[in-house]
């Protein structure tokens, strides 16, 4: 909708309606980068980035959906992420927020696609349940499966997606989202602000 001001005219509503068409037809912006330490792993596919400024990221990595806690394989697949990233420096691609307030993103950790580490360790799924599963993890998954690495060694009656395990289980809702509250005095603020500093930035400052 558009506000006539007392000075618009023909000539700026038109220029501002090709703004928005240019708006609309621009292509979407690249994902966003964000590097950090990973300070805790929740799950198989969830964890949290400490940034340098000590904001707190909860992650969700994207196109991958681990066994959830209650299930089978659940711990092995927390075990598995903890040792390929906890502690270490990371970056992540942040390229959408899910429903839960969680950074969808792809993470890289020395040089590593942890997300396609995850498949390739046969302790996450491709996330079939998404619009479109990342094809380059298809193939990744197949050759977990074969060599039944990880969840795929398991007995036939204990290898069920997360999707569908989770379909008839109430969901804990989560309101952590990826802001600052720097100057929010609410005593539930979403994030927490750590007084922290990653272990390669307190090296270098003594």
């Amino acid at each position: 909708m558009f506000y006539r001001t007392p000075f618009a005219n023909q000539t700026t509503v038109r220029n501002s309606l090709l703004s928005m068409l240019l708006l609309l037809s621009s292509p979407p912006a690249p994902a966003e980068k964000v590097t950090g330490q990973v300070v805790e792993v929740l799950d198989g596919d969830t964890l949290s980035l400490l940034t340098s400024d000590d904001w707190q990221i909860h992650v969700r990595l994207a196109g991958i959906d681990a066994p959830e806690a209650s299930q089978p394989y659940g711990d092995q697949a927390r075990q598995t992420l903890s040792e390929l990233v906890l502690g270490k420096r990371a970056t992540l691609q942040v390229a959408a927020r899910d429903s839960t307030g969680r950074s969808v993103a792809q993470l890289t950790v020395e040089g590593r696609d942890i997300n396609l580490e995850m498949v390739r360790y046969g302790a996450a799924w491709v996330a079939y349940n998404q619009d479109a599963p990342p094809p380059h993890l298809l193939p990744v998954e197949a050759e977990a499966k074969r060599q039944r690495r990880g969840l795929w060694a398991q007995a036939k009656g204990d290898i069920v997606a997360p999707w569908i395990w989770s379909d008839n289980k109430p969901q804990a809702v989560q309101t952590t989202v990826v802001v600052s509250c720097a100057e929010r005095s609410e005593p539930d603020c979403p994030v927490r602000r750590l007084n922290w500093v990653p272990q390669e930035e307190q090296e270098q400052r003594h």
